[in-house]
């Protein structure tokens, strides 16, 4: 694509995911037939109408209705009978929403929206010629991290980046394939918080890393990685200017307390998290602090979620490990086991926080193994995506339809991550986190195989089982406030799992033309009927999907637009929920309430 056809594909983009999310975030957004008379010949199917505050209306030609909320939106909006561009659709409607109050948030917003559309149309234009590599059925790993051109399909500005420049967002970015060497500190071993579940410290662990990476030199390594009462901290090297900013940091750099020893070595590369780095030879990742904001978060690394990393690998290594695998061996989790970072006085983060994480794809083992989210991004074609490529190939190959492939493959992949899910749920009280980049999903002949689970974020521990958590790990969840109520657990599964996860896989499916999301969506809700639910237990998950008519589910617009920061504050407020409908209803359960 040239500059102008990728700038129009973002803008589409862009204005399908925003108006999606106001569809299901207001509610406003009704099927039709009663178009102006002048829009009857501009579009053949379906229609949603959009009703505002003002008395006027927008009509939106549907290319495609999901049952799930994601609709494919034709490329013209309108008002009343007059075309809309796409930021005026977008700003009529923040108007609408931020009707009587100052517009400073609508202005922040839009420009938020219009930063991610232009970094979407330059990675659109960049990769437009790597279709193969972006959809194709032969991938790995970092090929699959690398390939999110449009990111989060329900988020109004899924590609904001606050606070990169243009040459930072060239180097830094996964889907300009960016790689970069990391930056190197060097303090007193007395100035490092440190915790190492593995064989070895933290501190020693980053010096073998060092010592195993050939492109440093001997020189660097005789200096700076042998046993001298000092740590290495590396750091992501936007970070490394980020911290020497700060007024104590530079002090300390000056006084030569710590020694900043510049980029070496070889090139790590940017996954999805843009945060966390990845090479195929070196054993672990690192997820670093960035102080950018990425859709709705400053990306900081706070110790509460350091230690949790630590508390669930010893979790797992006290029995309940072995309890997973053994019910379910296709279920892992890709831990986060040792981590360190610059202790500074009074202060609980520097900015130095740094997270060592198992890396299961280590060299061969990152073959056909792709995070949820890629397999089901849209291609730069209607219908396209790596999960259609999959699909249809093995539809050829079994000479089956693909609405009996997609059945299949559904249920084989519920098997590897509905079933454990549920069980570590209801049976040990630990809900994940479990959206679409957080989960991994490891192919074999195109059907899943293994599935993995990332992120020491994404972990709530339910207070009615606290005292089987305890007695795991008689300290579980002090350093990492990593309990919550039954309430607000319900509501973090039920939004990251089935609404962001398994209702965005079956609108996949339905997009692309591969099966009917009302048969996939039926064959959810039976294993959700299937399942027994302890006596006594008191969480509403299932119930709630089998007989209410809406949930609440996490509303990415109107968080983003009262600017509220994911990861900062009290659960309960952390984000804006709204209610919105059940995909799984059974109607006739509507009936009888």
């Amino acid at each position: 694509m040239n500059r102008e056809e990728a700038r129009k594909r973002a803008e589409y983009a862009t204005l399908q995911s925003y108006l999606n999310c106001y569809i299901r975030e207001t509610g406003k957004g009704s099927l039709t037939e009663d178009v102006p008379p002048e829009l009857k010949h501009a579009h053949s199917g379906k229609w949603m109408k959009l009703s505002l505050k003002n008395k006027s209306a927008l009509y939106i030609p549907l290319a495609y209705y999901s049952e799930t909320g994601r609709h494919l939106v034709g490329p013209v909006v309108y008002m009343g009978s007059e075309k809309l561009n796409f930021m005026d659709c977008i700003d009529v409607t923040l108007i609408d929403l931020n009707a009587g109050k100052p517009d400073e948030k609508k202005n922040e917003l839009l420009n938020r929206i219009s930063q991610s559309c232009t970094l979407m149309a330059a990675f659109i234009e960049k990769r437009s010629g790597e279709e193969d590599e972006l959809y194709g059925t032969d991938f790995d790993f970092l090929a699959a991290e690398q390939s999110l051109l449009f990111g989060h399909l329900f988020h109004p500005a899924p590609k904001s980046r606050e606070g990169m420049n243009e040459e930072e967002i060239r180097s830094y970015s996964p889907e300009l394939k960016g790689s970069f060497p990391l930056h190197y500190f060097r303090a007193p071993a007395d100035l490092v918080y440190s915790k190492s579940l593995l064989p070895h410290s933290a501190i020693q662990q980053i010096k073998q890393m060092v010592l195993d990476d050939p492109e440093i030199t001997n020189d660097f390594k005789n200096k700076y990685a042998k046993e001298d009462g000092h740590a290495l901290l590396p750091l992501h090297p936007w970070q490394a200017k980020y911290v020497l900013q700060d007024h104590e940091i530079k002090s300390l750099a000056e006084a030569g307390a710590i020694e900043d020893l510049g980029q070496q070595g070889r090139s790590y590369f940017a996954t999805s998290s843009l945060r966390t780095v990845f090479h195929p030879d070196v054993p672990f990742m690192l997820k670093f602090s960035l102080n950018i904001k990425i859709t709705n978060s400053v990306r900081a690394n706070l110790m509460k979620e350091l230690e949790r990393g630590a508390e669930v690998k010893e979790l797992m290594e006290a029995g309940l490990g072995k309890e997973i695998s053994d019910e379910f061996p296709q279920f892992r989790f890709v831990h986060d086991p040792a981590f360190l970072t610059l202790k500074l006085e009074d202060r609980k983060e520097s900015g130095f926080e740094v997270i060592l994480r198992d890396n299961p794809f280590y060299q061969e083992n990152a073959d056909q193994t792709t995070a949820i989210v890629s397999l089901c991004q849209d291609g730069l074609k209607r219908g396209t995506s790596r999960l259609s490529s999959i699909i249809r190939g093995i539809a050829d190959k079994e000479n089956r339809t693909t609405s009996e492939i997609s059945s299949d493959w559904l249920k084989r992949y519920l098997e590897i991550s509905l079933k454990p899910i549920l069980w570590l749920y209801y049976e040990k009280g630990i809900a994940l986190e479990a959206h679409q980049q957080n989960s991994i999903v490891q192919l074999n002949d195109g059907y899943p195989e293994r599935f993995f689970y990332r992120d020491n974020q994404g972990f709530y521990f339910c207070e009615s089982k606290k005292s089987v958590l305890e007695s795991f790990l008689p300290e579980a969840g002090q350093k990492s406030e990593t309990f919550c109520s039954d309430t607000v657990a319900d509501e973090r599964l039920r939004y990251y799992f089935f609404f962001n996860h398994l209702f965005g896989i079956v609108n996949a499916f339905g997009t692309a033309g591969l099966a009917d999301e009302r048969m996939l969506l039926k064959i959810i809700q039976e294993e959700m009927e299937a399942y027994s639910v302890p006596d006594g237990h008191p969480s509403q998950l299932i119930k709630s999907f089998l007989e209410r008519e809406k949930l609440p589910c996490k509303a990415n617009l109107m968080t983003r637009f009262h600017d509220l920061d994911e990861l900062v504050g009290p659960l309960e407020t952390q984000s804006v929920y709204v209610d919105v409908p059940n995909p799984l209803l059974k109607k006739e359960a509507v009936a009888s309430l």
